[in-house]
């Protein structure tokens, strides 16, 4: 199973998540986001992570400012163990949980 954590800048732990049990789980800065990301550079629905199959594939929902890995905007990317991800002010970083 995968895990999710959503850190600041500074690497901070500020929520964890356990990932794979819902088919899809958007990521934004509205209320009915599944993970909410409260700053003006997240989009209402930023990003959405959904179950294909055994894998995890995260997608920018065509946010305004984007979705980087690595320093590059991305659109879609299968999710891997150690990504990190930037949305807005956020990281978000995958860890496979081994369970």
């Amino acid at each position: 199973m995968m895990e999710l954590h959503v850190c600041n800048r500074a690497g901070a732990v500020l929520k964890a998540f356990a990932l794979g049990d819902t088919a899809e789980v958007i990521v934004g800065r509205d209320a009915s986001c599944d993970i909410q990301i409260k700053a003006k550079t997240v989009s209402r629905e930023h990003c959405s992570i959904e179950s294909e199959g055994d894998e995890l594939v995260l997608r920018d929902l065509e946010s305004s400012c984007g979705t980087f890995l690595d320093g590059k905007k991305i659109d879609t990317v299968r999710i891997e163990d150690g990504m990190e991800i930037i949305v807005g002010p956020a990281i978000l970083k995958f860890y496979d949980s081994g369970i």
